[in-house]
């Protein structure tokens, strides 16, 4: 009885050890650099309610006015060399923002629940290509289907002087 109950330990032990090294579970970095086709933006909110230059109060970052239709399509993707790559998309405004892909960095912090990278609509002065400030996003959530960051940030410079939490969605192409 006691050799039964010893082998069943056993097994039971090397059961588990091969459970848990789930070839299976990948890190963040593999998720985000998974999505060969890229990421886009599938939806936005502001909270607070960003208050826009018309005076409007923009909660649905996409569907309220703050983003443009030329930048709602546009495709990031995260090589594994540490290299972002934000392509404009089908909806290319031929006076603002991105004409051809351009490459910025990213990283992910060391507990892997910041990703510092840069937001392809956080645009350079003359609104031509990305801001080169690195946003340090913290991700809600990341599957190989989707992910979820919350950027918050001060704006001390538009008529939306405040503090404001952005919580992007991003679906893999």
């Amino acid at each position: 009885m006691k050799k039964s109950l010893f082998a069943l330990a056993i097994a039971a032990i090397i059961g588990l050890s091969f459970t848990s090294c789930d070839p299976t579970v990948k890190t963040n970095a593999e998720l985000l650099t998974g999505a060969t086709n890229g990421w886009v933006l599938a939806s936005a909110t502001s909270e607070p309610g960003y208050e826009l230059a018309s005076g409007k109060i923009a909660t649905d970052l996409i569907n309220d006015g703050y983003l443009y239709e030329s930048e709602v399509d546009e495709i990031i993707t995260f090589k594994e060399d540490g290299t972002q790559i934000i392509d404009p998309g089908k909806n290319v405004d031929p006076t603002f923002g991105y004409q051809t892909p351009v490459t910025a960095a990213w990283n992910l912090s060391l507990d892997q629940s910041t990703l510092n990278m840069q937001i392809p609509f956080f645009y350079n002065d003359d609104n031509t290509s990305y801001n080169a400030q690195v946003e340090n996003c913290r991700i809600v959530s990341l599957t190989n289907k989707e992910m979820v960051l919350a950027y918050t940030f001060t704006d001390e410079t538009s008529t939306a002087k405040g503090t404001y939490t952005f919580t992007l969605t991003y679906k893999a192409k």
